[in-house]
């Protein structure tokens, strides 16, 4: 081999980021006829693909590409066939290459992969191909093992989150459950409708038990998140827990956000409570009734409610005339959740919290606006793709992608700080719902730091494919990629510039 060979591969072990970088650049320029050496560089080559830096990692990939074509065209003219094999499309520099190797594992159900595969998610930048890691991943990791897969239900790409809680479902991990009641509130109707669906999967019992934890728990922020939860369960029991935390929660504001959240239940229960506290209570609990009152009449109409979600025994079992049946009372059946807690989940925001005509036209064109948002940063992840794969010829655009790569690093680095800040200590399932909302002192300032780039990340791709979109529309630049995504991002202009006339003439 020759000794410059050898120098850039002893470069790509160096501690310094920039000479490991160099070395993979160099060696991805660089041809070698040599089969030894090739199969040398390309031991060196695989290793770097796990590397800390991306720049390591992306410089890495595309050599072993530029190696493995070689070795294909050699195989081709000699007359070889070459067996398909998984493991080299998995450290291909093309993200659709990665993403057919993972979809074939998944497909030949190859645990023998996992190890590597779980490796692969903690460095894998594209969204494709991490949301298919996860799903491919469910089918080969143990219930104890969903720690891996549970710090992307926090992921800023909606596939991955979506892929995660079905993962989580599938493993049947109850650790889980606190995670997923915050996946609840999150901004994408489907995920809530998957978080609900996988809450079903482990029980009535079992989520409840949990609510009543978090109910009683000394933190206010804890109950006001356990509120929220039951808020949208259309079942007895989530009935009776808001109506004992709105009768007897010793602070003030998790009682007024039991009181608002009874408005979610078209129920007799809900409304007498409703109706006596609007009429003989105190200060701001009476006000909030009235209001709350409001809120049930535009959402269900003024008639009241005669029937309740809350078991009756003492009626169950008779017929019309009064006389036991042998059967319970319709009325007396609490909604399960597996029956209920879905379907209202589909409903729209504006739904689940009662608001009028014009709020609910105000939320639509600012929940569209937000769509529009995260659809420009789909665009600008395309981009950047795009731009890795060295199809950019425009300097604004290259300037930005250049630092969403710088960014991608930083994320990166931190994130691992933050990882061995933890450490492996051991956590409760109450000190890990207490996680969900608060970071230990000992993690803060790493952490800021790594939101801080992924906040800044998110802007440069949001900057990314607003600038793509101007320039598809000015015809300055067209590419295959970007065009299903200008088709939706024209139906959701069109439709958030009808809901604004009606907005404006409201």
């Amino acid at each position: 081999m020759d000794i410059k060979v050898k120098k850039l591969l002893k470069d790509l072990t160096n501690s310094d980021d920039d000479l490991r970088a160099l070395s993979a650049m160099t060696l991805m320029k660089l041809d070698f006829p040599d089969r030894a050496a090739r199969e040398e560089i390309l031991l060196n080559l695989i290793e770097a693909t796990q590397d800390r830096n991306v720049a390591v990692r992306f410089f890495a990939r595309k050599a072993i590409d530029k190696i493995r074509k070689t070795e294909k065209l050699l195989k081709t003219a000699s007359g070889e066939t070459a067996a398909s094999d998984p493991s080299e499309k998995l450290i291909s520099s093309d993200y659709q290459d990665r993403l057919a190797a993972v979809m074939e594992i998944k497909t030949a159900n190859r645990a023998d992969f996992k190890d590597q595969l779980v490796e692969m998610l903690g460095t894998e930048e594209h969204t494709f191909v991490r949301a298919a890691l996860i799903s491919c991943l469910a089918g080969f990791l143990k219930k104890d093992e969903a720690g891996i897969l549970s710090r992307f239900l926090s992921d800023s790409d909606n596939r991955v989150r979506s892929n995660t809680i079905e993962a989580l479902e599938v493993l049947k991990a109850e650790d889980s459950i606190p995670a997923l009641f915050s996946a609840l509130s999150d901004p994408d109707n489907r995920i809530r409708a998957v978080a609900a669906k996988a809450l079903q999967t482990f029980g009535e019992e079992k989520v409840f038990a949990e609510l009543k934890k978090m109910l009683e728990s000394p933190e206010e922020w804890m109950k006001g998140s356990a509120i929220y939860a039951l808020s949208h369960i259309q079942a007895g029991e989530a009935v009776e827990l808001l109506l004992e935390t709105a009768r007897s929660a010793t602070h003030a504001e998790t009682r007024v956000k039991a009181i608002v959240a009874l408005a979610n239940y078209y129920d007799s229960c809900a409304y007498g409570f409703l109706k006596g506290l609007g009429t003989s209570g105190e200060g701001i609990f009476k006000e909030t009734a009235q209001k709350a009152l409001k809120l049930m009449e535009e959402k269900f109409g003024v008639e009241p409610p005669t029937r309740t979600l809350i078991a009756q025994p003492e009626e169950a079992g008779r017929s019309a005339d009064g006389k036991p049946d042998g059967k319970p009372a319709e009325s007396d059946k609490p909604e399960d959740l597996a029956s209920t807690v879905t379907r209202f989940f589909r409903k729209g925001k504006e739904e689940a919290v009662g608001l009028s005509n014009r709020a609910a036209l105000n939320f639509s064109v600012t929940d569209l606006k937000k769509e529009l948002d995260e659809l420009c940063k789909e665009i600008g992840r395309t981009m950047f793709d795009v731009y890795q794969a060295g199809e950019i010829e425009y300097a604004d655009m290259l300037s930005l992608g250049h630092e969403i790569l710088r960014m991608n690093f930083f994320i990166q680095k931190y994130t691992e700080q933050e990882e061995k800040l933890a450490g492996a200590k051991p956590e409760g399932f109450f000190g890990q719902l207490k996680s969900l909302f608060s970071k230990s002192p000992e993690q803060k300032a790493t952490a800021s730091q790594a939101e801080k780039f992924s906040k800044r990340r998110d802007e440069l791709l949001l900057k990314l494919g607003q600038m793509a979109v101007k320039k598809y529309e000015k015809e300055e630049f067209r590419h295959k990629l970007l065009e299903p995504h200008i088709v939706t991002y024209q139906k959701l202009t069109k439709k958030l510039s009808g809901e604004q006339k009606k907005l404006d003439e409201n």
